[in-house]
């Protein structure tokens, strides 16, 4: 018998997994206040991080068909207004999406390597933004084909019309994601994706399960909810050190979450007293989209969907010298740009420049004295 089927047989693996999730709550534990809320919602996040990490290796999403699936996860201060979608690949083979745009107001798609979590993190090799696929589109509902491959020479090889796209893959690519930007994500139809392999090599499905691979997915789902975590809270540490700021976030931390090379990404962190809230003022430039949202401690966005936490260029009430005020507070003040803090003392804040021309500088940011309530 060898040691990983002893490992497995004889439940030291199993008491692995569960001593490595036990350390992880020391995370929770040593990074928040003893408070019922914030707690309360760290431990939440660990169970979130797991349930998605196990799905993941115990029940991966299949190769071939390729399986577009939308994450529910909530990581690394998740836009409310995105509708994320992934879609596990091989880097050695060739892809046909095809897609229709119907109401997304943005829509990009990346190739990546690696894993939020991982010593590498998220690393992309190929980046299409909507600009990129719908400049030349004359059409008011415009359609798309895009060949991703690792050499370009397999693009003009399978390309079925003169308006596709090439997305560039690594033979390390191991997903593809997807990015949407819903203005009203109740009502707006999202973008129509059809996904297909098209050649190249296909790695075998295992059918039989082995203490190895049992061994190693249970590990892997381990060792991301402790990277995923740890990662997540170097930002929000990094964040509180300037409470009731909004700053552009320091190239090291993107480095290992590699996001939308379009957009700039200012945080923030709230650390409100009883009785107090924050006036910002935001100057938006010329640009595709932008947004401001409140997450909570562990950069999760907040959960109540009748409240108010998320503020886009379409909800945005400006100024008449083209400013935007917005309040954040727990109190209602009757205000135009209201982001409500759900009950949250403290929180991250998050304000996303998309296809802005030039840097932006940091937004104003002012301490409030809130009104008495009755």
């Amino acid at each position: 018998m060898s040691d990983t089927v002893q490992k497995v047989t004889s439940g030291e693996s199993w008491s692995e997994f569960c001593d490595l999730l036990k350390s992880a709550g020391k995370f929770i534990t040593d990074n928040s206040m003893d408070d019922e809320l914030e707690r309360a919602e760290g431990f939440r996040y660990l169970a979130r991080l797991l349930a998605g990490a196990l799905n993941d290796g115990i029940d991966p999403a299949p190769l071939n068909p390729p399986l577009l699936q939308y994450r529910k996860t909530r990581i690394g201060a998740d836009n409310p207004d995105f509708k994320y979608g992934s879609v596990r690949i091989s880097g050695k083979a060739v892809y046909r999406i095809i897609g229709k745009k119907n109401d997304a107001y943005n829509f990009n798609i990346g190739a990546f390597y690696g894993s939020l979590g991982s010593p590498q993190g998220l690393q992309s090799t190929g980046f299409l933004n909507q600009s990129d696929l719908f400049s030349a589109a004359k059409s008011a509902n415009p359609e798309f084909e895009i060949i991703a491959c690792t050499d370009k020479s397999q693009f003009s090889q399978y390309a079925s019309s003169d308006n596709a796209h090439w997305l560039a893959l690594s033979e390390k690519s191991n997903s593809l994601i997807i990015r949407q930007t819903l203005l009203n994500p109740r009502t707006d139809i999202p973008t129509e994706i059809n996904i297909e392999w098209l050649a190249g090599d296909m790695p075998a499905p295992s059918s039989l399960l082995t203490a190895k691979r049992l061994d190693d997915s249970l590990g892997r789902a381990a060792i991301m909810v402790h990277g995923i975590s740890q990662q997540f809270l170097g930002w929000t540490n990094d964040f509180k050190q300037r409470p009731n700021t909004i700053s552009e976030i320091k190239p090291e931390l993107l480095g290992m979450a590699k996001g939308d090379p379009n957009c700039q990404y200012n945080y923030g962190y709230f650390d409100l007293q009883a009785g107090q809230g924050l006036r910002i003022t935001l100057k938006p430039p010329e640009c595709e989209y932008w947004n401001i949202q409140l997450a909570n401690h562990w950069l999760e966005s907040l959960d109540n969907p009748e409240a108010i936490a998320s503020i886009n260029n379409a909800s945005a009430i400006s100024n008449s010298d083209g400013s935007v005020t917005v309040i954040v507070s727990e109190q209602d003040l009757g205000e135009k740009n209201w982001l409500d803090t759900q009950s949250h003392q403290r929180g991250v804040i998050a304000l996303r420049w998309v296809g802005a021309g030039q840097k932006q500088s940091d937004p104003i940011v002012e301490v409030l004295a809130l009104p008495a309530s009755n």
